[in-house]
C-alpha cells in the first residue's frame, strides 16, 4: 500500500491523504481505518475525523463503495488493478497519541488516519510526504527524502512523525544504540543536563534486559504552553506531550524524566514483550486482556525505580513517588469491588475516566504496587540475588525475541521460577481477588528496611467530613465521598456544591469552617441540581482519608539493608 500526505492549507487543519491499493485479480476489497491505537486501551473511533471519502480507479474515474461499519468500506471491483482512496483527516487535537496540523508543524500518528486493505495489512507500505522545503522530518521508521518505508502496515501504524521547521534536535549513542531527542514547541532544552541523565537510566535499563529491541530510538517532545503530561509508547519511538514550555527544565523536569523512563521501558514491555491477546494487534475492535498489571503496572513501577537505581534521582525523590502510589491505592474504594485484572479487562469500558464511583481500580497504580510486592518477594527469596528485572528479562528472551505472546499463566510461572515457590495465594487473592493490600505492602516494605506510617489528614474536610472537593471558581464541588463517613451518612451526593457549614458561607474556606465546628453537629447546606438542601452530619469519631508515608524501619536486618541498596541504589544508613 502506498500513501501520500500533503501539508496544504494548515489553517483548515484538514490533512489531504491519498492511499493507493493494489487490487489486481480481486472482486472486492475491504478498506478499514483503525478504531483504536495501541498504548491506549479504549476505542478512539478515528473515523469521526474523516471528510470527503472517495474511491477512484487508475484512470481517475470514481468507483462506488458501501460503508459497512463505522470505520470500514467495501469496494466492488470490475477488473481494476489499482484503486486510489482519497479523503481528508481533521487534525485539531494535540496530544501524545493524536494527529495534528497547524502553521508550524505536521504531526501524524498513522494509526489515527491511514486506511488499510484488510487482506494486505502485512504487506510493505510507502508514505510520501509533500512538505515545505524548510521542514525537517523526524520519524522512527526508515525514511529518505520525505518518503517513509515500512515492512507492513503494523510498522507504519506504529511510526509517528513530526515535520516542522522549528524542531530542536540532539542525538546520543548509548550501548551501541542511537537515541534521538526532538523538541517541537516553545522551550529551551538544556542539553548538558538532559543527555547525562538520559544516558544513566538508559544504560541501566539496557543492562537489565541485555539488549535494546531496535538500533535507533526517537523521543518526540510536543511542548505546549499550558499544563500537560502524556506519553505514548512505540517500538522505535515515543511521543511525549508536556507543558508549559517555561517549566520543562525547572519544575517540570522531574515529570519529563519520569515519563521518558516509563516510555523507554515500554520499548521492551508491551511493544516487544506482548500479551498473546494482542499478538498481533487487531485495530478493528477491542483487544481485551487481563495483563494490564504487567503492561502498565510493571512499567509504572520500573519507570520511576530506574531513575533512583541509576542515580538520576535519590531515594528521597523515589520515596515520594512510592507514597503517591500508596495514597492513590488507599483513597480508591474501588479496590473492594474490582480486582486489578478485572480493571485491566475493563479499560476498554471506562479505564481513562473516573467512571462510576468506587467501581474499579487502576492498572497503573495497583499494578505498580503489585510489581513492587512481587519484586520484594523475589529479592527476599533469593537472598538479594534476583529480582523482577530477571522475570522481565526472561520474558524478553523466551517470548519477545521469538515473536511469541505470553499468557497470564506464563507470567505467573516465570515469577514463580525466580521466587522459587508457588505463588497461588498471591495471584488469587491480590491480582485476581479483592483482599486488602495492606499486609503484603507492609511485608514488602519491611523486606527493604522500610515501613508504612499512617497519619491523620490535615485537611478537615477530608478527615472529618470524609469528602474530597474541587474549587471551581468560587464553588466548592464534592468529587469523592468516603463510604460510611460523616458526609456519606449526611447523604451528600457527588457534584453537590457545599454552600455553607452551620450557616457560614463557604468561599474557598471549607476546611477552616469544618475545623472550627468539629466539636458540634455539622449542618451542611448544599446546592444540588438547582435545589438548596440542608443536611445533618452525625459525628462518627473516625478520621477519613489518612495520609500514608514511607519511613525507615527501626531495626532492619543486614539482608534488608542490602536489598534496599540493590533495589534503589542508595545506602540505607545514609538515607533520610
Amino acid at each position: 500500500m502506498n500513501y501520500k500526505i500533503n501539508y496544504n492549507k494548515p489553517n483548515s487543519q484538514y490533512i489531504p491523504i491519498e492511499a493507493e491499493i493494489d487490487v489486481k485479480g480481486k472482486k472486492s476489497v475491504e478498506i478499514c481505518l483503525p478504531a483504536w491505537r495501541p498504548g491506549r486501551y479504549e476505542l478512539g473511533n478515528f473515523a469521526k475525523n474523516i471528510h470527503g471519502f472517495s474511491v477512484f480507479d487508475e484512470k481517475g474515474k470514481k468507483i462506488a463503495f458501501q460503508k459497512t461499519t463505522k470505520d470500514s468500506w467495501n469496494v466492488e471491483l470490475n477488473k481494476q488493478t489499482k484503486i486510489k482512496v482519497r479523503y481528508s483527516y481533521f487534525a485539531a487535537d494535540l496530544n501524545a497519541g493524536s494527529t495534528f496540523m497547524n502553521d508550524q508543524q505536521l504531526y501524524v500518528n498513522p494509526v489515527n488516519c491511514l486506511i488499510y486493505a484488510k487482506d494486505q495489512i502485512d504487506d510493505a507500505c510507502e508514505l510520501k510526504l509533500d512538505l515545505p522545503t524548510n521542514f525537517k522530518l523526524a520519524c522512527g521508521a526508515p525514511h529518505k527524502k520525505n518518503v517513509i518505508s515500512t515492512k507492513s502496515f503494523h510498522e507504519l501504524a506504529d511510526s509517528p512523525f513530526i515535520a516542522s521547521a522549528t524542531l530542536q534536535h540532539k542525538d546520543i549513542t548509548i550501548k551501541g544504540v542511537l537515541f534521538h531527542l526532538w523538541f517541537q514547541g516553545e522551550c529551551r532544552p538544556e542539553w548538558e543536563k538532559i543527555l547525562p541523565d538520559f544516558q544513566k537510566f538508559t544504560i541501566s535499563q539496557i543492562q537489565k534486559f541485555g539488549a535494546f529491541p531496535t538500533k535507533e530510538y526517537h523521543y518526540f517532545f510536543q511542548i505546549v504552553p499550558y499544563p500537560n503530561y502524556h506519553g505514548v509508547e512505540h517500538l522505535t519511538s515515543t511521543v511525549l506531550a508536556l507543558g508549559p514550555g517555561y517549566e520543562i527544565m525547572k519544575e517540570g523536569y522531574d515529570d519529563l524524566l519520569g515519563v521518558c523512563s516509563h516510555e523507554l521501558y515500554h520499548a521492551w514491555n508491551v511493544k516487544t514483550i506482548r500479551p498473546a491477546d494482542m499478538q498481533p494487534y487487531d485495530y478493528s475492535k477491542e483487544n481485551y486482556s487481563r495483563l494490564g498489571y504487567v503492561c502498565e503496572g510493571v512499567t509504572t513501577y520500573m519507570g520511576d525505580l530506574f531513575l533512583a537505581e541509576a542515580g538520576v534521582r535519590d531515594f528521597v525523590w523515589y520515596r515520594k513517588e512510592l507514597e503517591k502510589l500508596l495514597q492513590k491505592h488507599f483513597d480508591n474504594f474501588g479496590r473492594f469491588n474490582y480486582s486489578v485484572a478485572e480493571s485491566s479487562f475493563d479499560t476498554w469500558l471506562d479505564g481513562y475516566v473516573p467512571g462510576a464511583p468506587n467501581r474499579k481500580t487502576s492498572i497503573y497504580n495497583e499494578g505498580a504496587l503489585l510489581a513492587f510486592v512481587t519484586d520484594m518477594k523475589i529479592r527476599k527469596a533469593t537472598n538479594n540475588k534476583q529480582s523482577l528485572h530477571d522475570v522481565m528479562a526472561e520474558l524478553y528472551q523466551k517470548f519477545a525475541l521469538k515473536k511469541k505472546g505470553y499468557t497470564e499463566s506464563d507470567y505467573k510461572k516465570t515469577v514463580e521460577k525466580f521466587a522459587g515457590e508457588k505463588l497461588d495465594t498471591l495471584f488469587e487473592n491480590y491480582f485476581y481477588g479483592l483482599h486488602s493490600f495492606e499486609s503484603i505492602l507492609v511485608e514488602a516494605l519491611e523486606t527493604a528496611g522500610l515501613t508504612i506510617k499512617m497519619s491523620p489528614n490535615p485537611l478537615a474536610s477530608q478527615a472529618i467530613l470524609g469528602v474530597k472537593t474541587l474549587l471551581v471558581g468560587d464553588k466548592t464541588i464534592v468529587k469523592q465521598i468516603s463510604p460510611g463517613s460523616t458526609a456519606d451518612l449526611a447523604k451528600v451526593v457527588l457534584e453537590d456544591e457545599i454552600v455553607s457549614v452551620n450557616g457560614m458561607r463557604i468561599a474557598g474556606n471549607l476546611d477552616k469552617w469544618v475545623e472550627y465546628f468539629k466539636d458540634t453537629q455539622l449542618e451542611l447546606t448544599v446546592s444540588r441540581a438547582g435545589r438548596i438542601i440542608s443536611l445533618f452530619g452525625p459525628h462518627t469519631n473516625k478520621s477519613y482519608f489518612p495520609i500514608y508515608s514511607v519511613i525507615k524501619s527501626k531495626a532492619p536486618s543486614n539482608l534488608e539493608k542490602r536489598i534496599f541498596k540493590n533495589w534503589c541504589g542508595s545506602d540505607w544508613e545514609k538515607t533520610i
